[in-house]
């Protein structure tokens, strides 16, 4: 190998003498441009500084030093889309190699992205796949047949190798998933979410035929949820609204009936019966506080009854009358009354 000290050129300079070569190249045409590879070193030079051989390298090591500038050469026309005949390694410093534009290296890269978008897709959606497949299958055919265009209209400053490739299919996925996959995949979220709003309207619509209001209020809202505005759901709604202000209207008249029943009970004397019915109506209307005071005036009566006893000096009935009071109604509760009923039972005794 020459010993020649080469000058370290940046990698600006170095891409543009490699885009120097692929147009010379081309313009050779079929035949390709022959070029002895010791000029070939010159044009496209190493632009970093090998490492330094220790002194007792191998063999091994000394080759692979001489055809690190060899190879670098070779790699550098590759990403800009020219192909090496033999190789520069293969021939030495001393050969001669022939340059020819070649569109393989494009088409490895846009292999490359497009095999890795399609098993993306696959993973993702069967839509994402089916989407991608043409516009990969165009994009390889661009770079394997339409060289020459995509040389016309790409910027000079993308390499014309696995770099432009790579670039066309990423390129060609971004259209697809914008034009074809998300609109494709709303249209098939959009065509579910109504698939699923039809089958509750239909549930909610069995669960109002046998009575279950809560649970056809349910079914409709998760259908409403999904298709708001579809037609069949929406009269589904309207249906169980009708229901529910039904039933609001038939609780209320049989509250009504309820609380009308134990006003005549209690009335009637009916005491406890009118306090159970009264508090099962919980919080209609003024229910709590006229269980209160049926409590209250049921327990006055039993007041009276013990105060009524005991005039009549039967304290043993008093006390009685004076505890069945306290349990109706605590408030009720008369220190001077119970003092005087113990009184009583103690002179009794």
């Amino acid at each position: 190998m020459s010993t020649m000290e080469q000058q370290r050129i940046s990698w600006g300079e170095l891409r543009e003498r490699a885009q120097s070569l692929r147009t010379k190249s081309v313009k050779a045409g079929e035949a390709g441009l022959s070029l002895r590879v010791a000029d070939l070193l010159e044009t496209l030079p190493l632009p970093y500084d090998p490492e330094p051989l220790p002194d007792d390298a191998t063999p091994e090591e000394i080759q692979e030093a001489e055809r690190e500038p060899l190879d670098f050469a070779e790699d550098v026309l590759k990403r800009h889309g020219v192909r090496t005949r033999p190789a520069p390694g293969d021939v030495g410093e001393n050969g001669v190699v022939v340059l020819r534009p070649s569109n393989r290296y494009a088409v490895q890269g846009a292999v490359a992205i497009g095999v890795l978008a399609l098993l993306a897709g696959g993973a993702m959606s069967k839509i994402a796949f089916i989407g991608f497949l043409p516009f990969v299958i165009v994009g390889i055919w661009i770079a394997w047949r339409q060289m020459h265009l995509l040389d016309r209209w790409v910027p000079r400053a993308i390499p014309r190798g696995r770099i432009l490739g790579a670039l066309l299919m990423i390129v060609l996925l971004a259209i697809s998933a914008i034009v074809v996959v998300q609109p494709a995949r709303s249209w098939a979220r959009h065509r579910g979410d109504v698939k699923n709003a039809v089958a509750l309207s239909v549930q909610a619509e069995a669960q109002l035929a046998a009575g279950d209001i809560a649970g056809a209020r349910a079914s409709v809202d998760g259908a409403l949820q999904a298709a708001p505005d579809l037609g069949q759901v929406i009269a589904t709604s309207q249906k169980v609204m009708v229901a529910q202000i039904t039933a609001n209207q038939n609780a209320q008249f049989a509250a009504q009936a309820a609380y009308n029943r134990a006003e005549a009970d209690f009335k009637a004397g009916k005491r406890d019966q009118a306090i159970a019915e009264m508090t099962a109506l919980g919080g209609f209307a003024d229910a709590p506080a006229r269980v209160a005071a049926f409590r209250n005036q049921a327990a006055m009566n039993e007041i009276h009854k013990a105060e009524k006893a005991l005039g009549a000096g039967n304290a043993a009935q008093a006390f009685d009358a004076y505890s069945t009071a306290l349990t109706i109604d605590p408030s009720v509760k008369d220190p001077a009354l119970i003092k005087r009923i113990s009184k009583a039972l103690q002179s009794g005794s």
